[in-house]
């Protein structure tokens, strides 16, 4: 029997932006950025959901902050308005969206990062759907024997939440909760190895489609060529 109930489909992305910034002082920068991107698929009409093109577009412009708080933490605060046409005007979502990040140098050692943004996109799951997408991040890093060595920890959240679905059925929000740890390995200025151990468990938060929650293990040995 197929393996799967319905073709795959898949889309490409495409973006242009630009930023502007001023300084009014050594620790400050007044930020403005704006972009503008496009999505397309191969495959639009396929559904008996109905006859939608391949294309898809949106814009976002955002303001904000970004530079240094002191010589260790420096930072990125930008918020907005963001558009999205979803199946070249088939549904029209807009709302606030946000970009924020964070770096703090703790110690010659140890470094940490926060990260989060927000965004509109068609759905990578259901067909004839698009989605907002609300993302957090945080992650340390310990630097070992003499920074040959670092070891790794992070944790994030997603939720995908849909803003149009063709059908009821694809009408649910999707939560992502993920952790990892890792350790790299310098051998030399060429080779790197790492490790990796990630657990990730996603649930629908309707709580009536047990069909999409599930939990995972995952781990990965691997190495990196530079050259």
């Amino acid at each position: 029997s197929d393996k799967y109930s319905s073709a795959l489909y898949g889309w490409s992305r495409w973006s242009v932006g630009g930023e502007l910034g001023f300084a009014p002082s050594r620790w400050t920068d007044i930020l403005v950025a704006a972009g503008y991107h496009g999505y397309d698929q191969d495959n639009a009409g396929y559904s008996s959901l109905g006859d939608y093109s391949g294309e898809s577009n949106g814009w976002t412009v955002h303001g904000g902050l970004g530079s240094y708080a002191t010589e260790r933490i420096s930072y990125r605060l930008m918020a907005g308005w963001s558009r999205f046409d979803y199946g070249d005007g088939v549904d029209s979502s807009d709302g606030f969206t946000y970009m924020v990040s964070g770096n703090w140098k703790i110690g010659d050692t140890w470094n940490t990062m926060l990260m989060g943004n927000s965004y509109y996109q068609p759905s990578e799951r259901d067909y004839g759907t698009s989605i907002r997408v609300d993302s957090l991040s945080w992650g340390i890093a310990k630097s070992l024997v003499r920074g040959k060595m670092s070891a790794t920890f992070d944790v994030a959240y997603r939720r995908e939440g849909h803003e149009y679905a063709a059908s009821a059925a694809s009408a649910y929000d999707i939560d992502y909760l993920t952790g990892r740890i890792g350790v790299n390995y310098t051998l030399n200025r060429f080779l790197q190895l790492y490790a990796r151990f990630e657990y990730q468990q996603c649930w629908n938060t309707e709580g009536d489609r047990p069909q999409y929650d599930y939990d995972r293990f995952r781990g990965t040995l691997g190495f990196r060529l530079t050259y």
